[in-house]
């Protein structure tokens, strides 16, 4: 009621139940396939955007009928001058993926350069590129849905951009709250079982030796569950929930 109050003009979409970040996009963004639209723009409900920023996410995009995704440089709403991430990487040791400063994503100011992913906290998709790859994949509750979406997009052929002209400050007032650690290592896993499979045995054996283990061993119950959770909670959305990738 609060959001309908708020935007007159706005189309809000109810869903039964808590979907994830990834669940709650696409059913936004089938709707926008379904009435027409050429591009769907994610925009995190924390963030406070530059005026301009959509323009310039629209003109980026629109330079090269290959970019599927463009995304803009993502602020700190509490220190305005510091970037969260310009875009991002995976790292090649760890398959991680890891956000880039403005400098690296952007070191000629020619305004726009190649990523492996953007942050879904802010990107602009062409309509024919979802169609191409398919949407978000739900098994991601929060996390790493993005890095995945950008990996995809780039193995079907379609270039993944970050803008420099494009600007969002976020306020990072997350749902997951101080879950946050968990639900990105519990992404990450989901990401390398998609992705880098013969990662996944390594990196859930070394949360297991630095969080896991340490907790048990001083006795810190409550957070030795919480670590517990992230391999549970992999196995349940593995068996129990499905992709749900069609547009």
């Amino acid at each position: 009621e609060k959001l309908k109050s708020g935007s007159e003009n706005a189309v809000i979409l109810r869903q039964s139940r808590n979907r994830g970040f990834s669940g709650g996009c696409n059913a936004g963004i089938r709707w926008a396939l379904r009435n027409g639209f050429q591009y769907v723009w994610l925009l995190n409900a924390d963030t406070v955007v530059d005026p301009n920023s959509l323009g310039e996410l629209v003109r980026a995009i629109e330079s090269d009928p290959r970019i599927g995704i463009a995304g803009g440089v993502i602020y700190s709403w509490s220190d305005p001058n510091r970037i969260q991430t310009v875009g991002g990487f995976i790292d090649p040791e760890t398959q991680r993926g890891r956000m880039m400063d403005l400098d690296q994503a952007d070191p000629e100011g020619c305004g726009v350069r190649d990523v492996d992913y953007v942050s879904g906290a802010m990107l602009l998709v062409r309509r024919e590129a979802v169609r191409n790859v398919g949407l978000l994949d739900e098994r991601f509750f929060m996390y790493y849905e993005d890095t995945d979406w950008g990996i995809r997009m780039r193995e079907r052929g379609w270039r993944v951009v970050a803008t420099s002209a494009a600007r969002v400050w976020h306020k990072d007032r997350a749902s997951a709250g101080q879950k946050k650690p968990y639900f990105l290592e519990h992404g990450y896993f989901m990401f390398l079982y998609k992705n880098f499979p013969h990662h996944l045995p390594r990196a859930m054996r070394l949360y297991a030796r630095h969080h896991l283990r340490p907790h048990m061993e001083r006795r810190q119950w409550r957070l030795a569950w919480a670590d517990a959770k992230v391999y549970l909670n992999l196995l349940s959305r593995l068996a129990f929930v499905k992709a749900n990738t069609h547009p």
